[in-house]
């Protein structure tokens, strides 16, 4: 009944969006627009007949071979077969970074989904006594029709802590009490004011591979060779040109290096990193010797790191605003007219440490990347791991997608965006390679040998040597940059972005995170505990520890929690 009190010009733009298409509808008791990047847009539906109207944004990489298979003659009628053949699981055919909303006229049902690794973020707020059903693919718009609808946010300290102990949110936490986010490859569905989740996909970590490590190692070639394809050829189907992410390390290389066997050309490479570190003088070396052009960002002094809001507005403030702000950066200066998907190279720790875990279980925090900031937070992060089957999916499912995911929400405002690590089918075999043979990366290190050995001839960013070095080589080379960062002190090439070099040489960025801190403490009177907490972080911690605390002002500000 209070559907009507939503503004016709709702606003859900953001700053650094360029093309924009908006559309507005209106049912008997709800009220739906969509504001989406104007990309791709043969992908995304948005239409409706008697039966069913269909919003879907992000990508549906085998759209077309769907369609093929069932005779299709768009995808508006691919997803209403696929839905009317099952209401709960009508994603699990898909493939890419997807989410959308059907409903079903003749039930009276809205039915939310998100893609399978849950890479393209859905909130929902739900008040059964008020018959309040608000959802988005923002926080901030959903905070913003509840405020619409006389309903005012409140912060959760759960979700406040998760930032402060993580750097992100945990399971289906947001900042907003009541809001949710909805969980990977999960569909939630409300019919009669009643609200009903079902999940149609889920990673597990068993029953382990049996196979030799050379037939994984094929299997992982040809899983691989599969979602280049679909990713690459999608930019191929819009005529945009390929632009993909690389660095010093073995993930983007991998993608790039596999688009590279498959024949694709005219890849834009984009590096960001401290100017002359490993990352980009590897990255720089492979571009060149492989015939891509080169786009170099450089970090240095860490000025990027100034403007606090505008990454805390891209990400919702649900992941420190620090680990998304230098793509955020370099994303904003470039023409993304003629461009198409970003490919990258997130969620290839499935191969790396996440697997690792598995065998001291006790030690998932650590991989959490979990601070000390508060027991009780570490209390909820136990309670929700015992939703998961094992170490792997724990740690994947929240450092990776809620968290190592940052930089993909941030450029979707721009693009869409792709990881082939993320995609399903490799995804789900990947994981349940036992952990035995994955420690130390040794059978990622053989797949590339394998499969990609030109990749293996350049310096690896973590050791500064190829892949192909000893063990003894690679553990001194280490351990002597460790020795040297203990006794000299933070250097300009500790990594591609050395915060305590920058925040200690840089006065204005000193300053700016300061004073930001000064002006918007006070935003957390309301809550003694968590503003004291606050306190002794910004002032105790890291450089980069300092950015926790700062994106958690900004949001309760983004947001307006501070009542």
């Amino acid at each position: 009944d209070k559907v009507h009190g939503f503004p016709e010009d709702f606003d859900l733009s953001f700053a650094v969006l360029t093309s924009r298409k908006e559309e507005t509808k209106r049912f008997e008791n709800a009220w739906f627009k969509r504001s989406i990047i104007d990309k791709f847009i043969n992908d995304k539906v948005y239409n409706e007949d008697r039966d069913l109207f269909i919003c879907s944004d992000g990508l549906m990489l085998n759209a077309r071979e769907l369609r093929n298979k069932y005779g299709c003659e768009d995808n508006f009628h691919l997803l209403k077969g696929l839905y009317n053949d099952s209401l709960s699981s009508f994603p699990s055919e898909l493939r890419g970074d997807f989410d959308g909303v059907i409903y079903d006229k003749n039930l009276n049902a809205w039915t939310l989904y998100t893609n399978h690794i849950g890479s393209k973020w859905v909130f929902y707020y739900f008040d059964k006594e008020a018959k309040c059903f608000i959802f988005g693919t923002e926080l901030k718009m959903v905070v913003a029709g509840m405020r619409a609808l006389g309903i005012e946010p409140e912060l959760s300290e759960e979700g406040a802590y998760f930032l402060l102990t993580f750097g992100y949110m945990l399971g289906d936490y947001t900042l907003v009490k009541g809001v949710k986010k909805l969980s990977p490859g999960s569909t939630v569905t409300l019919k009669n004011w009643e609200l009903q989740s079902e999940e149609y996909y889920r990673l597990r970590n068993t029953p382990y591979i049996e196979d030799s490590e050379d037939k994984i190692i094929k299997t992982l070639d040809e899983l691989f060779r599969d979602a280049i394809k679909a990713e690459y050829d999608k930019d191929l189907e819009y005529g945009y040109r390929h632009v993909a992410t690389l660095s010093g390390g073995l993930d983007s290389r991998m993608n790039v290096c596999y688009a590279r066997k498959l024949g694709y050309k005219d890849i834009l490479n984009i590096t960001f990193s401290q100017s002359n570190y490993l990352d980009e003088q590897i990255a720089k070396k492979i571009a060149s010797d492989w015939g891509y052009d080169f786009l170099f960002y450089s970090l240095d002094n860490g000025n990027y790191l100034r403007d606090v809001n505008k990454p805390v507005t891209a990400n919702d403030g649900l992941i420190l605003f620090s680990g998304s702000a230098h793509g955020l950066s370099i994303n904003d200066l470039i023409n993304w007219k003629s461009l198409g998907l970003l490919h990258h190279g997130q969620l290839g720790e499935i191969l790396g440490d996440y697997k690792e875990c598995e065998l001291n279980e006790g030690m998932s925090m650590k991989y959490l990347g979990a601070g000390k900031l508060s027991s009780r937070t570490i209390n909820i992060a136990d309670a929700i791991s015992n939703s998961y089957s094992d170490c792997t999916s724990f740690v994947l499912y929240n450092r990776g997608i809620n968290g190592m995911m940052n930089g993909a929400i941030s450029v979707s405002h721009f693009t869409d965006f792709a990881t082939a690590f993320g995609f399903a089918d490799f995804t789900s075999y990947a994981i349940r390679i036992k952990p035995e043979i994955c420690t130390c990366r040794k059978l990622y290190i053989k797949w590339i040998q394998t499969s990609c050995p030109e990749a293996a001839e350049y310096p690896w960013e973590k050791t500064g040597l190829p892949i192909s070095a000893g063990r003894f080589r690679i553990f001194l080379g280490k351990g002597m940059r460790y020795a040297r960062r203990k006794i000299l002190g933070p250097s300009p090439m500790d990594s591609m972005n050395p915060f305590s070099y920058w925040y200690n040489t840089n006065v204005s960025l000193r300053e700016t995170f300061e004073d930001y801190y000064r002006k918007h403490i006070d935003l957390l009177s309301k809550h003694p505990e968590l503003q004291k907490d606050v306190e002794k972080m910004f002032n105790e911690g890291t450089p980069l520890e300092k950015t926790q605390p700062l994106t958690l002002l900004a949001a309760i500000k983004l947001h307006g929690l501070e009542k």
